[in-house]
């Protein structure tokens, strides 16, 4: 979609907001506002309920309290307010005009999640996240699906002056999961949750007579959510809950009445009509209110029972589908090792109610209670709003090293992705934090491309796209038809600069580097970083450019002046570089590419595999028989792209296999639009039955390591990782002499082709001949230099002219 076309359709679908970075940017801040939000304005519950009550006392009266209400949710908040006496609060509506104004205006922020991915924190905003729970399950970098979405929540996380964890686990588990330990600058607040004060308090008996329920022992049921907000089993999950609701009805006692409380995801879901015993949880009653008036809490992995321990009272955790939860999210331990009643089976539950024990011991409050003592709102609120210094605090400082950002691109699978996991296998992770940053946007639908991703690296997911207004978009179209002047240049850097403010805030990088060297967004937006900063090319990016059109030549002119160090992977990329877009060549860098052969030589051990989106124009077992035969097999491995020059290697090889018709053409593209294309034009040829295309596999290695014959046909390259991995594998190689493949086989000894269909079908009948051999190279020698000069890069210590 073009330029224009996005900010059309983001007008039609009313998530275009541009009145916003006019109220950031000219807004003074109000001291005495204070925004609230709880669950992005669907509720008002928790700790921001808990510290509204607190707020609404003696000591804040100078303060105007606004509150971010959704439209849907308007109703169920302003009886909630009424029936706490809570008086004076403003609404704004989640997402309206209103709401950014506030935003913007607010001298202090209170969420317990966090605010939309367009929000900007501006200096002087206190900012307060609560986050709302202990977690049980895997969060963020511990949990491979939420690794790709997790970044408004961790920026939010970083943004914040003050974080409040009630507890040494919870603060073990948050650091580790959002990288706080390593990127954090503000104050964790080490006090009990201000939910939590009221299981410390005596329980208000008063409400069981509100529902008519005075005389009766109250349980409550509170089972977690179930699958992901896109994909609900409501009737498969509603009818295992029938029968198990049955069966505990039948169980009960004349006295108990167990109390039902589901999932807001699930809301309209339940049916309790003909129970005896079971009951809806009242809707007048706040949830932890609730609580703390009953007598048992039964559930599964919710982090309601560490907040619910703090009563004292017997906890039930019933978890009958353990395994296919712990499989599809991940737990950081095992419940059945808490000291409460721990069953699988439905039958077993409401025995544990009639039985003793199932209360949390000391071992388990020092644990997961460690700062609750009942008064955790008063002294969060006189910490933050009147600034007493009234609390448990800790500072921190970071982990003694340096942060090193290194942005990815979309980790799909090409050769960019590839070389950099190499890399990262070659660094040595504990000297630095590196973090890998990519967009969500193109990589939310495919977290398994972050099962590569080594241990010892963080991540930084940008959340959000451009926050964008219309002098804005009128400078960066001056920008991209090479019209700039001063004012659109200003207009750009000022665009920019706030939304490096708005992805990272305060967070302090010793270093950026722009490893995928492409995207005229993020090559604009690391151009800002407020640190040195690095643009790799991993191309020629005048053909790119002329070729492909897939990068603006004028912003790619500005980047290569600006930022600090030019890294071309390849001797052959310095001339374009300097001649098209007049780079200063005394800031470029040659780092050649690393090359993980160990990887390489592991990933051909394993069978032959198609992925679930792979296409190919033969079935896998077509492949395998042909791999298996003794027939002479040629391969490339290449992007479906029109630099890679497949149609001429095509042409080439249907003239080559009517003098050797049981010769075989294999080529494999990870990605690509030209496919289809190539498929079309591989059916016109008379050797069509004698090549399989293949489009997106995983694992090429065990193809490629029982071909007999590496062919690179490509117009121009950046440093042929392919070539590498070909020669790791003992298969032989060549290439066309272009940019790119020129260097590295003069150097390493490979056979270089004329650049063109005749240059390959020559190549070919060489290796009828027998002239081709096998590379011979070091890659452990290659790595090593290669890592030795990133990290003085990072240093700051590299002085390498190119000739080097």
């Amino acid at each position: 979609m073009s330029f224009l076309g996005k900010v059309k359709k983001k007008l039609r679908n009313g998530s275009w907001y541009p009145f916003y970075n006019t109220f950031y940017e000219k807004n003074n801040l109000d001291p005495h506002m204070i925004l609230l939000e709880s669950r992005s304005g669907k509720a008002l519950e928790s700790n921001i309920l808990s510290l509204l009550k607190e707020l609404c006392q003696e000591p804040y009266r100078s303060f105007t309290l606004v509150l971010s209400v959704h439209r849907d949710s308007e109703n169920e908040i302003k009886d909630k307010l009424q029936k706490n006496s809570i008086q004076g609060v403003h609404f704004v509506r989640t997402g309206s005009v209103a709401y950014y104004h506030a935003l913007s205006r607010a001298g202090y922020l209170v969420n317990d999640t966090s605010f939309p991915g367009r929000f900007i924190k501006k200096e002087g905003q206190i900012y307060l996240n609560t986050w709302h729970g202990t977690p049980l399950k895997k969060m963020g970098r511990d949990n491979r699906p939420e690794m790709v979405t997790m970044g408004n929540v961790q920026r939010n996380l970083l943004d914040s002056d003050y974080l409040v964890f009630p507890n040494q686990f919870m603060e073990e588990k948050m650091s580790g999961a959002y990288m706080l330990d390593s990127l954090y600058r503000g104050t964790v607040l080490r006090e009990g949750y201000p939910r939590n004060d009221i299981f410390r308090q005596p329980a208000n008996l008063h409400l069981k007579e509100q529902v008519g329920l005075q005389d009766k022992k109250l349980l409550a049921y509170l089972p977690t959510f179930r699958g992901n907000f896109n994909a609900l089993d409501d009737q498969g999950y509603m009818q295992t809950l029938s029968q198990n609701l049955s069966l505990w009805d039948s169980q009960l006692n004349e006295d108990e009445i167990l109390l039902i409380k589901l999932h807001p995801f699930l809301h309209g879901l339940e049916y309790f009509s003909g129970y005896h015993h079971i009951l809806p949880f009242p809707a007048s009653w706040d949830t932890y209110e609730g609580l703390s008036v009953c007598d048992t809490l039964i559930t599964d992995y919710s982090s309601v029972f560490y907040d619910y321990a703090n009563s004292g009272k017997k906890i039930i955790l019933f978890a009958y589908d353990r395994k296919e939860y712990e499989s599809s999210r991940g737990m950081y331990e095992t419940i059945d090792s808490y000291p409460f009643d721990y069953t699988e089976k439905a039958e077993e539950v409401i025995p544990f109610v009639h039985r003793s024990g199932g209360t949390p011991d000391n071992a388990f409050m020092q644990k997961y209670a460690s700062y609750e003592d009942g008064h955790g709102a008063e002294k969060i609120c006189r910490q933050v709003f009147l600034h007493e210094d009234c609390c448990r605090k800790y500072r921190y400082h970071g982990n003694g090293k340096k942060n090193i950002l290194i942005y990815a691109g979309d980790l799909d699978l090409n050769g960019i992705t590839t070389v950099l996991y190499s890399q990262l296998h070659a660094l040595d992770l504990t000297r630095y934090n590196y973090f890998i940053s990519f967009r969500s946007l193109y990589v939310k639908d495919h977290p398994e491309r972050m099962e590569r991703l080594p241990d010892g690296v963080g991540i930084y997911p940008l959340a959000s796209e451009m926050n964008m207004d219309l002098l804005t978009i009128a400078a960066q179209l001056l920008k991209l038809k090479g019209h700039a002047g001063s004012w659109s240049e200003c207009r750009l850097h000022t665009a920019y600069r706030r939304e490096w403010k708005k992805h990272f805030g305060s967070t302090e990088f010793a270093c950026v580097i722009h490893y995928n060297g492409y995207e005229a967004y993020t090559t604009s937006l690391l151009e800002e970083a407020p640190c040195p900063r690095s643009i790799w090319i991993h191309n020629d990016m005048a053909r790119e450019v002329h070729l492909k059109g897939n990068m603006n030549p004028y912003l790619l002119k500005e980047a290569y002046h600006t930022y600090d160090h030019i890294v071309p992977v390849s001797e052959d990329l310095i001339q374009p570089v300097v001649s098209e877009f007049g780079a200063d060549r005394s800031r470029i860098t040659v780092i050649h590419n690393c090359h993980d052969y160990q990887s390489v030589l592991e990933r051909s051990l394993a069978p032959v595999a198609f992925n679930e989106d792979t296409l190919s124009n033969v079935s896998l077992e077509t492949l395998q028989s042909v791999l298996d035969s003794d027939a002479p097999k040629f391969i490339s491995i290449g992007r479906f792209s029109p630099e890679k020059g497949h149609k001429r290697l095509l042409d080439a090889f249907e003239q080559y296999w009517k003098e050797h018709p049981d010769t075989w053409l294999i080529i494999i593209g990870g990605v690509g639009n030209l496919y289809d294309e190539t498929l079309a034009h591989t059916r016109a040829l008379r050797a069509s039955d004698h090549i399989i295309l293949i489009r997106a596999v995983t694992n090429p290695m065990p193809i490629l390591k029982r071909c007999d014959l590496f062919l690179l046909s490509s117009y121009y390259e950046g440093q042929g990782i392919v070539l590498m991995e070909a020669a790791t594998l003992g298969v032989p190689v060549m290439a066309c002499d272009v940019s790119g493949c020129h260097s590295f086989l003069k150097k390493y000894g490979g056979l270089l082709l004329e650049d063109s269909e005749a240059g390959l079908l020559h190549g070919m009948q060489l290796f009828a001949e027998g002239k081709v051999l096998p590379l011979n190279i070091d890659a452990e020698r290659i790595n090593h230099t290669s890592a030795a000069q990133v990290e003085a890069l990072i240093a700051g210590d590299i002085h390498i002219s190119p000739q080097n």
